[in-house]
């Protein structure tokens, strides 16, 4: 709401663009958010845009939802609240799967292991 407040009072003539940069906004405020409390995961420009997917996907598919219900006549405030679950489902999945799944590092090499050895009196008998 701020950042939609200071984009509106410095570019009074373009509502679309500032409330953009507010949706943009909000979306990083929320990668942030979920990548250090919720995935304990760290920054990556990476995991940014991968964010931005799965939000513009999100929002799709709420509009959609939304946007159909409203056409089998629903009241928009309840097509709104059954739309949204959807999103967030969606959001909060392929944030698991795929914006922060972890990723095995492969620069560093496994620890090396010895030979196994043999239980004591099974060597060499029959």
């Amino acid at each position: 709401m701020v950042v939609l407040t200071v984009a509106r009072w410095l570019l009074p003539h373009f509502p679309t663009v500032t409330y953009l940069f507010a949706v943009e906004a909000s979306i990083i405020s929320n990668y942030l958010l979920n990548a250090r409390f919720t995935f304990k995961d760290a920054f990556s420009w990476r995991g940014l845009g991968q964010y931005n997917l799965v939000s513009a996907a999100g929002a799709v598919i709420q509009t959609a939802l939304y946007r159909y219900l409203l056409t089998l006549g629903w009241y928009y405030l309840v097509a709104d609240l059954v739309a949204i679950p959807f999103a967030t489902g969606f959001g909060f999945l392929f944030s698991t799967i795929w914006v922060f799944k972890k990723r095995k590092e492969t620069h560093e090499p496994e620890p090396q292991r010895g030979p196994e050895p043999h239980p004591q009196g099974t060597e060499g008998h029959s």
